[in-house]
């Protein structure tokens, strides 16, 4: 039999880059869903060795204005039922159902507070955390929220819910200096707050994964924003060992949110420039030898000013996502062939597009 012609086989090659870029890595972030039935975005990804389940739900939005976040906008401002809620997960298990069996973690999201009950009903969140017991291979439940909610008690309720799993705690950290926090970025959360949170993660039994940014400030120079984001680091690095919470760093590039005020003063400051990626792989890498498990966080959540993000910066190149996935995978710590290359001034091939949601 004579092998089809490309006509034959009607743009499968095409269809298929379609449908990798519509539901893969590359799918759009920062969309909002009209339908309460439906999540804001789920993704499942390899994460940190895991297979992990992302799903960001589509619930009332945070009652927090930080000035370096606009992803609140797009989600409601009223409470959504716990009959939609459960709709949207039940939604996400159905779309991934040919894969149920591969995902080892659970990553739930929202533009607000998973524990927050006024955001989350505690028996929606309860009823989620039940029905992974049927997710086999599921292992560890990360769960987003500021650390003002942690609940010992609530922890020990979903531990029963399913015994089988680690409890991870995901919050936003971001940076040491109570200057940036309060100033630039409008936590509205005192170190000392942060503090008692983690008080509550180690009474809770639970693992602690925590944003940092790298350059928070848009008045900062390179090395200023490589020493203030290695500082955070070790601060944070120095508070869980002493509480024996077990620690993850994810490491963000600062960017440029549209509609935010940390966007306009970025704008309107002649100084300002972006981090270069190359700087956060540097860190990233300094900290991974010293034993900390680190991701690098690369997506700009489909809500980023075209001047405001590491894209923009004279060291990018598309060369430069392969190694930090590898490096996030857990397949090579190591960015030393690609940064002598960079240093050398040796142009990187273009691999990859930007954008990959990680």
């Amino acid at each position: 039999m004579e092998p089809a012609t490309p006509d034959q086989h009607g743009g499968i090659e095409e269809r298929i880059r379609l449908l990798y870029d519509t539901f893969g890595q590359r799918k759009k972030m920062g969309l909002p869903e009209p339908d309460l039935r439906r999540p804001l975005f789920f993704l499942h990804r390899p994460f940190l060795g895991d297979l992990d389940l992302l799903t960001i739900f589509n619930t009332k939005r945070c009652k927090y204005q930080c000035h370096f976040c606009h992803l609140p906008a797009k989600s409601p401002k009223a409470l959504v039922s716990e009959e939609d809620i459960l709709a949207q997960f039940q939604f996400v298990v159905s779309e991934l159902k040919h894969s149920l069996s591969l995902i080892t973690r659970f990553t739930m999201s929202n533009e607000g507070s998973i524990l927050d009950p006024d955001t989350f009903p505690f028996g929606t969140l309860r009823a989620i955390v039940q029905g992974t017991r049927e997710l086999r291979m599921v292992r560890r439940i990360v769960m987003e929220t500021r650390l003002e909610f942690m609940n010992r008690d609530a922890i020990f309720e979903l531990r029963r819910c399913n015994p089988r799993v680690t409890f991870d705690i995901l919050t936003g950290f971001e940076s040491k200096d109570r200057e940036i926090r309060d100033e630039f970025l409008y936590k509205q959360e005192p170190i000392s707050s942060f503090l008692n949170g983690l008080d509550a993660v180690a009474a809770s039994g639970c693992d602690l994964t925590a944003y940092v940014l790298f350059k928070p400030s848009p008045y900062m120079t390179d090395e200023e924003a490589f020493q203030e984001a290695e500082s955070s680091i070790d601060y944070l690095v120095e508070h869980c060992q002493s509480r024996r919470i077990g620690l993850t760093i994810r490491l963000n590039p600062m960017y440029a949110a549209t509609g935010t005020k940390w966007a306009e003063i970025a704008r309107t400051t002649p100084t300002y420039k972006p981090p270069r990626l190359t700087d956060v792989m540097k860190l990233a890498q300094k900290k991974s030898k010293e034993g900390l498990q680190l991701y690098i966080g690369i997506s700009r959540e489909g809500i980023d000013e075209n001047w405001g993000s590491y894209l923009c910066r004279e060291d990018y190149s598309d060369a430069l996502i392969r190694p930090i996935k590898l490096f996030n995978e857990r397949k090579s710590l190591d960015f030393g062939e690609v940064l002598g290359k960079m240093n050398t001034g040796l142009r990187l091939p273009s691999t990859s597009p930007a954008g990959s949601n990680g």
